[in-house]
């Protein structure tokens, strides 16, 4: 995967994209669009919830949309070299300059995506007056139809696309120079053969705006909820997070199941010496539950999809049922960050696809979720404290609450309020002084023992969501080890629970993804007894 061609595609297409969504919206709210009378008084209703939106605060509306558009081209682009789409959306090749989906359409062929067909042909002939480039009108309605189809089998990542983000699509998406075009270069069929592409696409989309807080911290402007997730996403190095999840989920596994070839699939698993350990028991591979609570684009998660295919592949289970079991049964997630929300779930179903052709029709979605408030007491301020903050106990609900109940508010509740086998995550990293007075007053009053930065106050909750005798494994910076800030955060880990094993990185882990210069530990711990 060439990271450095994509970090400049996705930097350089963020800025595009954006000057593009500005241009068009305010071609929509010119008067100059207003006197085509045919067309604005077709789009009068959507162009006003333009303007409202604009209004009221024009900078994440344009970023909202402009990464709209991105996301459903690098996905489809995805989709389409894995030929999970039934025929080439946005892909061309040499031999076929417009996409085969545009070919088999002017022939009749919509497959299952709903056109107004009428409309689709008329373009197609020319029939419809005031249009500049019919053939792309044509395709925009393609495409569009396209991305709400799969909005009914993949309701999280393609959400039903407005008609006022309709009028926002750019205009050009068949010329050789169209961002389409552009998208299809840049993602190579190589760099398609794997998910990880999808979430080092979206670090390199945000990485700008991450330099952008960062150069704001330093004139003392605090860090936001709104910027939390730009300047704490981080992906994790692949060969980090196999070490921490074969030495938890596989290592629970292998406890379990000493005589397992599960071993032979990891490359980074440290074999256990102690004979005497506890650990939990579990006799059939539904029982492994596994949590990422800083789950970002999921690439924790799709690691720990692939090791428990194996095992479930090793107890005799069917291929085509395993990917539904795992979703089922096994993995959950959840982000501050809606858009690395939706990329893992993604990430998940494109895996589940992968192993089962038929997986769409089984109408089984991955337990990843956006944390939200759900203009509830109970989760007030989630998007600053993310999965730090608990939910109450069932006693403590008043009158009025159960009123949220919908499945994401009952799966948000579960996910913070659950003990899992394996807790495993890259925490954010934020020192005291980038932290905002709320976010601030909250880790001094809940976790005063690591209190000095966000990754160390995720080192105790992560152990509050593991189940005692599970694992716990994280990356962070190894300043906990031995700054006197941390010191009853060592010795709460030493008396209360079991250092299982521990890598010290030092300063070059992360050196691939673009040279981040933090000192580094990755380690698993085993709860005790508390």
């Amino acid at each position: 995967m060439n990271k450095s061609a994509l970090k400049k595609f996705a930097t350089s297409m963020r800025v595009e994209l954006i000057s593009l969504v500005k241009t068009k919206i305010e071609y929509l709210l010119s008067d100059s669009y207003k006197e085509d009378l045919a067309r604005y008084d077709a789009t009068k209703e959507s162009v006003e919830i333009i303007r409202k939106r604009f209004e009221a605060d024009r900078e994440d509306f344009i970023e909202e949309v402009a990464y709209t558009w991105f996301n459903r081209f690098v996905a489809l682009r995805f989709m389409d070299v894995n030929r999970i789409t039934p025929t080439f959306i946005i892909s061309t090749d040499e031999s076929h300059p417009i996409s085969q989906v545009f070919v088999d359409a002017k022939s009749g062929d919509f497959k299952d995506f709903k056109v107004d067909q009428k409309r689709f042909f008329d373009l197609i002939d020319g029939k419809i007056s005031g249009i500049k480039d019919s053939d792309n009108e044509a395709y925009k309605m393609l495409f569009i139809a396209v991305c709400n189809y799969y909005g009914e089998l993949m309701p999280s990542i393609f959400e039903q696309i407005s008609d006022y983000t309709e009028l926002l699509l750019p205009d050009d998406m068949l010329s050789p120079s169209s961002l389409r075009a552009q998208v299809v270069e840049a993602m190579s069929e190589e760099d398609c053969q794997d998910i990880e592409v999808i979430g080092w696409l979206y670090q390199f989309y945000i990485s700008e705006k991450k330099d952008d807080v960062f150069a704001q911290l330093k004139k003392n402007k605090k860090i936001t909820p709104n910027n939390i997730p730009a300047a704490t996403q981080l992906f994790t190095p692949h060969w980090i997070v196999k070490y921490m999840v074969e030495n938890s989920l596989g290592k629970l596994w292998m406890l379990n199941h000493p005589n397992s070839s599960l071993k032979e699939h990891m490359k980074y698993y440290i074999e256990n010496e102690d004979e005497t350990q506890e650990f939990i028991k579990v006799a059939s591979p539904q029982e492994l539950t596994f949590l990422d609570p800083c789950c970002g684009s999921g690439h924790t998660l799709t690691y720990a999809f692939d090791l428990l295919t194996h095992i479930y592949e090793e107890e005799g289970y069917s291929k085509s049922e395993i990917p539904s079991l795992i979703l089922e049964h096994n993995l959950y997630g959840c982000d501050i960050d809606k858009r690395a929300a939706i990329l893992a779930n993604f990430a998940l179903i494109m895996k589940a696809r992968q192993y089962d052709r038929r997986f769409f029709k089984r109408k089984v979605m991955p337990n990843i979720i956006e944390l939200e408030d759900f203009n509830s007491e109970e989760f007030a301020g989630i998007k600053n404290f993310g999965s730090l903050l608990k939910p109450f106990d069932d006693e403590h609900f008043e009158d009025g609450i159960f009123s949220q109940a919908t499945k994401e508010y009952e799966l948000q509740r579960k996910i913070l309020g659950s003990e899992f086998c394996c807790v495993v995550t890259n925490p954010p990293y934020m020192g005291s002084k980038g932290m905002n007075k709320e976010l601030s007053d909250f880790v001094k009053s809940r976790y005063p023992d690591s209190k000095s930065d966000l990754f160390a106050v995720f080192m105790e909750r992560c152990l509050e969501l593991t189940k005692t005798d599970g694992f716990m494994a994280m990356i962070n910076q190894h300043s906990w080890m031995f700054l006197s800030s941390y010191e009853k955060l060592r010795e709460k880990i030493i008396k209360e629970h079991r250092i299982d094993t521990l890598v010290h990185l030092g300063p070059r882990a992360f050196e691939e993804i673009g040279g981040e210069v933090v000192q580094s530990v990755a380690f698993v711990l085993q709860k005790g007894k508390i």
